[in-house]
């Protein structure tokens, strides 16, 4: 075999079994043989280009590159040239494909190797880089990117709205000239840890403004790394929160104004209740002693109505204080279990007497025993009042009649009167403090406070209020409570609701009483006087009250909460610690009756606390059930 033969056919084997593409093409641009890599890689049969046009092959958009390729540049015609062109298959969708043709003559010689995920990957990355670069130009926020020698590298033109200093006059720098120097190891303890553990670097810093002043900025940056996973620097996003932390620092502010002012009207309304209660104990203490005492009809009569006024002063005293913790926020809140039959059954007996006076009959028809989560006294307070309006606002010979329903995990307590109704357009104005819808013109008493606090009460304890009512249908005022999952012990939450043990005069004991009101004093000691048996002993000094304990051991000890050597709470808590005088009862009677206070006490150990003005009849009852609790005699 000749040389020309052996070259002949290594030019066939590589031709043939390339996996590139090969063709040979004529002067006129037509294909003369094309190898079958074209199947491989573009579709087509070789058999199927021989004698076709090239062009017609080529995307219309990159047949310019074909023109004058070959043409002398500086005098010189090039014999090899190289060309990217998106080459048509065979099922018209096209391949990127970059050639190197080769003139020898009036014959072209091409290779072509098929280079489309390279230039779709590179295409890609232009896209992301154009998009990086558009997000970098156009963001709000400044972004910086630094080294890991903290310069900076490159500055967003956001960087001006921000710092105020042009990028140009940044760039170059160091990015901690920029920063408070008090502040300077927060971002070097943030970078340290974006470096060491490639997580998101987060800090508040001041940073530097144009006009020499400083602002607050909020930073959050990511390392940058190289192939190895080795930091090279950081890019840095930052923003002015000045304003906002300004913001925070005002409401913060306000919160802790508000909070204050809640305290100083707690506080206030405490006093108040003090005040307000104090001399109204004596004006009803004495009251009920004349009662008790008198038996003329006419001064009776007479003193009824001032035990009555009384009460009616009390109520509104009562009313005025509690709505106001309640929009305060500083309403005590205790939850339970509570029963409802039982409480509904107390409420019903406590306001049967109203009903009766006025003609108006009660009916009880819960015929279900749920429990609810609730507020014991506050419950109590919203119903007797939902109660007291029904026969308040009804008509001789009418009903007021209690359901009860269990729906969606809640329970509906109703309470529906034969009243007159109500119009809906008047509705909301019920629950407005002080707004009697004119109830005075009709000789109706109250405040007007009594469905507002309600709503109030029941809103503190997690529940609603409502009414649905309408002129000549009655009224049906409702309160909704969560349900609560029956307790395993029931007796716990059962609500004792029996009355006062009667009066048991045949125990003797000794009392001590420290007072600082000299009207509260001679009220207890004309009280007692009904109470032989009792020795009381008085003093105006806590000081005093603790002294007299430890001399005479009384059975009982009834103390005033504000008095002015020692407070209540400091009188109790040296009785308690001594031994002497530790397991001595103590009574709280005090015209404080604020929720907090109550339960402070509670906590301390105490055997009740009574609020002034005292119920002379309730108060006796009770005395007279500590005494037969301890049968202490006189010394």
């Amino acid at each position: 075999m000749s040389t020309r033969d052996v070259d002949n056919f290594s030019f066939e084997q590589f031709f043939w079994s390339s996996s590139d593409l090969m063709a040979v093409v004529d002067m006129d641009g037509n294909f003369v043989l094309v190898n079958t890599a074209f199947r491989h890689i573009l579709g087509w049969e070789p058999e199927e280009l021989v004698g076709q046009s090239y062009p017609n092959f080529i995307h219309p958009d990159d047949l310019a590159h074909l023109g004058g390729v070959f043409d002398p540049v500086d005098g010189v015609a090039p014999s090899v040239v190289e060309l990217e062109l998106r080459e048509r298959c065979r099922d018209d969708s096209y391949r990127w494909m970059k050639w190197t043709v080769r003139k020898d003559g009036d014959i072209y010689y091409a290779v072509g190797r098929d280079i489309t995920q390279r230039k779709e990957t590179f295409n890609a990355l232009a896209v992301s880089l154009d998009k990086s670069r558009a997000i970098f130009d156009a963001a709000v926020d400044s972004i910086v990117v630094i080294d890991k020698d903290l310069n900076i590298v490159e500055a967003s033109p956001s960087n001006d709205s921000t710092f105020a200093f042009p990028r140009e006059e940044t760039e170059g720098r160091m990015a901690l000239d920029f920063v408070h120097p008090d502040d300077r190891d927060l971002i070097l303890d943030a970078l340290a840890r974006g470096f060491a553990n490639d997580e998101v670097m987060k800090v508040r810093f001041r940073g530097l403004h144009t006009n020499g002043g400083w602002v607050m900025i909020e930073s959050r940056g990511r390392a940058i790394r190289d192939a190895e996973g080795n930091p090279t620097g950081a890019v840095i996003i930052s923003r002015d929160i000045s304003e906002s932390v300004e913001a925070e620092r005002a409401l913060q502010l306000a919160k802790e104004e508000a909070e204050q002012a809640n305290i100083a009207k707690s506080e206030f309304m405490s006093r108040m209740s003090h005040e307000l209660r104090t001399p109204l104990n004596s004006v009803l203490g004495f009251a009920q002693i004349l009662q008790m005492e008198l038996e003329s009809s006419e001064e009776l009569e007479m003193i009824g109505h001032i035990v009555r006024s009384g009460g009616y002063l009390l109520e509104l005293i009562n009313e005025v204080l509690d709505i106001s913790r309640v929009e305060s926020g500083s309403i005590g809140v205790s939850l339970e279990l509570v029963p409802v039959t039982a409480l509904v059954g107390e409420c019903i007996e406590m306001v049967s007497g109203e009903g009766a006076a006025a003609g108006v009959a009660i009916t009880d028809e819960c015929d279900i025993a749920p429990l609810v989560r609730a507020d014991p006294q506050h419950l109590k307070q919203v119903l007797l009042n939902l109660l007291t309006n029904a026969i308040k606002f009804n008509r001789v010979g009418g009903t007021v009649t209690l359901t009860c329903r269990e729906e969606n995990g809640r329970v509906r307590l109703n309470v529906t009167d034969t009243g007159p109704g109500i119009a809906p357009e008047m509705h909301e104005r019920l629950f407005a403090p002080f707004d009697r819808l004119d109830a005075e013109s009709r000789g109706i008493e109250g405040t007007g406070l009594g469905l507002a606090l309600s709503r109030g009460l029941m809103e503190a304890i997690g529940g609603s209020l409502g009414v649905d009512s309408a002129p000549g249908t009655g009224s049906t005022f409702w309160l909704e409570l969560p349900l609560a999952t029956t307790s395993a012990d029931f007796a716990e939450v059962e609500r004792d609701v029996a009355s006062a043990p009667e009066s048991n005069t045949a125990v003797s004991a000794t009392i001590l009483y420290i007072e600082d009101n000299i009207g509260n004093v001679r009220l207890m000691e004309r009280l007692l006087a009904h109470r032989p048996n009792v020795r009381l002993i008085t003093t105006l000094s806590g000081s005093v009250g603790v002294e007299l304990a430890l001399e005479h051991c009384p059975g009982l000890i009834l103390l005033d909460v504000h008095i002015p050597d020692l407070s209540g709470y400091e009188v109790l808590e040296r009785l308690h610690g001594d031994e002497r005088t530790a397991s001595i009862p103590v009574v709280m009677l005090s015209a404080d009756a604020s929720h907090e206070q109550i339960q402070r006490f509670t906590d301390a150990g105490v055997r009740d606390y009574l609020t002034k003005p005292l119920d002379l009849k309730y108060f006796l009852s009770q005395l007279d059930q500590y005494l037969q609790e301890n049968e202490v005699s006189i010394d």
